[in-house]
């Protein structure tokens, strides 16, 4: 076997296993929100972007997920760049502002080491609405390293609950001639997004609350989701 799959899959049991209160907590918000019909928004920079691109808009995903996929902090606008926004503060503020985030809404905040400033700066922003954050970071990095925001505060230490990704700090479970490689933050949160989306339906359905789920337009069955699309569409930027 790769090696890779050798040290991530474990680490990934682990993670799951070691993380289900916090898991159970974010969930059970997420299914407060469903009920109440409000938003997810689902937030990060660089790669970590991709674990809210992973809930958007996609089979089997939650309609009413709102990615804050701002071309910003994209790196198809440019690694370097988007490398310098995240450290720019006063962006969150911009952003939240456009997106339309509000009280009764819930926040996810993806970012392995939670130290800079548009992460920390929207955690504060989600305190001060009183919208409920939950991060999914690594505490390992996170406490191993200085604070890139001018506050010394970090994602964690922000944020309503905390999802410990499991990720060293670094982030490489792999080293070969001194080199770090093997990312473990986006495998392990891909996951943990597709966890929350599955446990908040199965909650929903065992509650009887209407879950607004998007199938999949790619197979033989017949599948509508334009309902979905014009119900979200007004209120979800990107769809």
């Amino acid at each position: 076997m790769y090696a890779f799959i050798e040290q991530a899959v474990p680490r990934l049991q682990a993670v799951l296993e070691l993380q289900r209160a916090a898991i159970d907590q974010a969930v059970e918000k997420i299914v407060e929100a469903v009920a109440a019909d409000r938003l997810l928004y689902a937030f990060g920079t660089g790669h970590s972007h991709m674990i809210p691109m992973e809930l958007f808009g996609r089979a089997g995903g939650l309609a009413n997920v709102c990615a804050m996929l701002d071309e910003s902090i994209l790196n198809g606008a440019g690694a370097t760049r988007s490398s310098r926004m995240e450290r720019l503060s006063g962006l969150a503020d911009i952003l939240w502002d456009e997106y339309g985030v509000a009280s009764g809404d819930v926040l996810l905040l993806v970012s392995n080491s939670g130290l800079n400033a548009s992460v920390v700066e929207m955690a504060q922003r989600a305190r001060a609405e009183g919208v409920f954050c939950i991060a999914l970071t690594s505490l390992t990095q996170s406490r191993a390293n200085i604070s890139r925001h001018p506050s010394g505060a970090k994602l964690y230490q922000l944020a309503d609950v905390v999802i410990d990704n499991g990720a060293p700090d670094g982030d490489a479970l792999l080293h070969y001639g001194g080199l770090g490689t093997g990312a473990f933050s986006s495998f392990v949160g891909i996951a943990v997004a597709e966890v929350l989306v599955a446990e908040t339906v199965r909650r929903c359905v065992e509650r009887g609350i209407a879950v607004p789920l998007f199938q999949s337009q790619n197979t033989d069955r017949v599948t509508d989701n334009d309902a979905l699309f014009r119900r979200y569409k007004p209120r979800v930027r990107h769809l």
